[in-house]
């Protein structure tokens, strides 16, 4: 029986150690850190399956099997400063690799930092539950709570070497992001294809214009004789290919302007506001008006853009034409659900009593959503020009011209998972002046590039019909 109790005796400090460094570990590990403009919490679980966790509330969590030890480890993003993390990420000053280094730097740190409070708790819980047992041992207790440290330090070692980041590649997913896998593989697959696209997008548009020249010859298609020249493009959806197509349509036709009817993003986040450097790139005047996907992060961002031009209802007047618009409803939100049937209704009746009351009113007008587009009242402007539904179209209406260009996009990331693909569109309005010094909507050129870059087709529309059957030509 002695011999069993001094057994005891001998074993109980080993049994309070392990149960000291488990509890403390497991209730008081979690530790916030600051990692660039983010917080990550961080935390280490002892007897839990062995993985990595990496934890996104509320859209759920990512586990990874990287490690054979029983240690559950949890990364969690606290939260983000979408501010300051476009200034670290964006910054003219900071380079990729420099960029990689500081992230690098401060991952290790944090880590760090997370080690040695580990070591700590693994030294503290079982010189406190050996206390709390009744050792007063001054000797006793600092060796237990040097064996906790070391062994704590063995386990990081242990884990250190022993960690798999090939585990990432066998992802399990719960919550809202068990999405995350297609959409992944969606976004690698897009931007795999984006350079082969945007090089035949553009040889396809480079040969526009000496198409067009070689027709002239050919019949009534020809080259509009036109004193201004208008592009119209839509619902980019934040897709780098568009500006690609959009250049060389430039750089081929005597454009004066371009109108843009919205949607330029995906979520209106001002990570994405990068495409915007784009649009400096383009090097004519820019008129924008917001669509749904678009945010108040779009205007503060293009309102920073020289060549960029806010519309709104004052009329602008850009090569002699005068244009006005209106953004979309929900623009002034991150919510990119659409405003319902019955309010789009209703602002547009509100815009068809205001400019009905205006004698000198503009020639065209620019707004997004097609439903707010069909319902101004016919007459009230020379052109409308709208776009939403990622379909091209053009019709006229007792003297106005309702011009959808589709989408210049393809819709975004979108576009590259639909079995039948959009085709990239825009459109190209020909104004002449009449004697009066008027001007009057000569036709509309409705670009279109299929696939990847493969095909493309033109459809002009002649307003004032040059044919006395069909005021429609199409090449292909």
């Amino acid at each position: 029986m002695q011999q069993l109790t001094k057994d005891r005796r001998r074993h109980l400090p080993v049994l309070f150690i392990v149960m000291g460094l488990v509890l403390f570990i497991n209730f008081f590990s979690a530790a916030d850190y600051q990692l660039l403009s983010t917080v990550v919490k961080l935390k280490m679980n002892l007897g839990y399956a062995p993985e990595t966790r990496i934890v996104l509330p509320p859209v759920g969590q990512i586990a990874a099997p990287t490690h054979w030890l029983p240690v559950r480890l949890s990364v969690e993003l606290r939260s983000v400063d979408l501010a300051q993390l476009q200034n670290v990420v964006f910054s003219p000053s900071l380079a990729t690799d420099e960029l990689l280094r500081v992230l690098w730097a401060g991952a290790v740190r944090i880590l760090a930092l997370f080690a040695v409070k580990l070591i700590g708790l693994g030294a503290a819980g079982p010189l406190l539950l050996l206390s709390l047992a009744g050792e007063r041992n001054p000797k006793k207790l600092i060796r237990s709570g040097a064996a906790g440290a070391v062994l704590v330090l063995l386990l990081l070692g242990t884990l250190y070497f022993t960690y798999d980041t090939t585990g990432f590649e066998h992802l399990e997913y719960e919550g809202m992001i068990q999405a995350a896998p297609w959409v992944l593989n969606l976004a690698w697959d897009a931007f795999d294809q984006v350079e082969e696209l945007g090089e035949r997008v553009q040889a396809l548009a480079r040969n526009l214009y000496s198409l067009l020249q070689e027709v002239e010859n050919l019949g009534p298609l020809g080259l509009v004789q036109a004193d201004v020249v208008v592009l119209h493009v839509s619902d980019i959806h934040n897709n780098p290919v568009a500006y690609n197509f959009v250049k060389q349509v430039v750089s081929s036709f005597p454009v004066d302007f371009i109108m843009d009817t919205g949607d330029l993003t995906d979520w209106g986040t001002a990570l994405e506001m990068e495409i915007a450097r784009r649009i400096e790139d383009v090097e004519l005047p820019y008129l924008f008006v917001t669509g749904n996907h678009d945010s108040p992060e779009v205007l503060i961002r293009l309102s920073a853009i020289k060549n960029a031009v806010l519309i709104g209802a004052e009329a602008t007047s850009m090569a002699g034409l005068r244009v006005a618009g209106t953004g979309d409803l929900v623009a002034d939100s991150f919510l990119a659900t659409p405003a319902s049937p019955s309010e789009l209704d209703a602002y547009a009746r509100e815009l068809n009593a205001k400019w009905s009351q205006v004698a000198d009113r503009p020639e065209i007008f620019m707004v997004h959503n097609h439903l707010v587009a069909e319902l101004l009242e016919p007459g009230l402007f020379s052109a409308v020009a709208y776009g939403h539904t990622h379909g091209w179209g053009v019709k006229e209406r007792e003297g106005t011209v309702y011009s959808n260009a589709g989408t210049t996009g393809a819709a975004g990331i979108r576009g590259f998972q639909a079995r039948e693909p959009l085709p990239y569109s825009l459109s190209l309005l020909y104004f002449s002046r009449d004697e009066e010094g008027t001007f009057r909507l000569q036709a509309v050129d409705g670009v279109h590039v299929t696939g990847l870059g493969t095909s493309f087709s033109l459809h002009r529309t002649f307003i004032h019909s040059r044919n006395s059957d069909d005021n429609v030509e199409i090449v292909r």
